[in-house]
């Protein structure tokens, strides 16, 4: 089904995975302790979950999806990355759902990938951690199509950490 799926069934079921990895990022780097933040601009922080979890997200969709321009927030990026970084899984759950028929020959050239790999990093920094949430936007020819995301911090029912909400 992946490989027949239209690419932006792909490209979204990409981006699932991919923030979800990148929600695993930021929380190893909370638990070790020493954030790396460094100053962007007047109470604008940078930390290093904000630039690893963005390398992870941007290498692994630029890997799977070389023609597609993406964008993120935290500038340039780095694109060697460890392989445990790297995603290749794609979110089946989204896979099973039905592509509309206005989306299903867009080329991948007519993307554009938009990440903020760690919105709410002045509260990560303090420590409110429920406020950060991963965002993946996707455009097609200048208009929005999809969105990604993604909660780290929330604790589900079952214990597992992590809630990715898409449409």
């Amino acid at each position: 089904m992946a490989a027949t799926a239209p690419v932006i069934m792909r490209v979204m079921a990409s981006s699932i995975s991919t923030a979800k990895r990148a929600g695993g990022i930021i929380r190893d780097v909370l638990k070790k302790g020493d954030l790396g933040i460094v100053d962007k601009g007047k109470n604008d922080p940078q930390t290093e979950a904000d630039r690893s979890a963005q390398r992870c997200i941007i290498a692994s969709l630029a890997k799977k999806f070389p023609t597609v321009k993406i964008i993120g927030e935290e500038g340039g990026s780095d694109l060697n990355v460890c392989d445990d970084w790297l995603v290749n899984e794609l979110d089946e759950g989204f896979l099973q759902q039905s592509c509309p028929a206005e989306w299903k020959d867009v080329k991948p050239e007519d993307f554009v990938i938009w990440v903020d790999p760690l919105d709410g990093t002045a509260e990560y920094t303090q420590g409110h951690v429920e406020h950060v949430t991963v965002l993946i936007g996707i455009a097609v020819k200048d208009a929005a199509v999809g969105g990604i995301i993604h909660q780290p911090f929330y604790q589900q029912p079952d214990g597992e950490m992590g809630r990715t909400i898409w449409g």
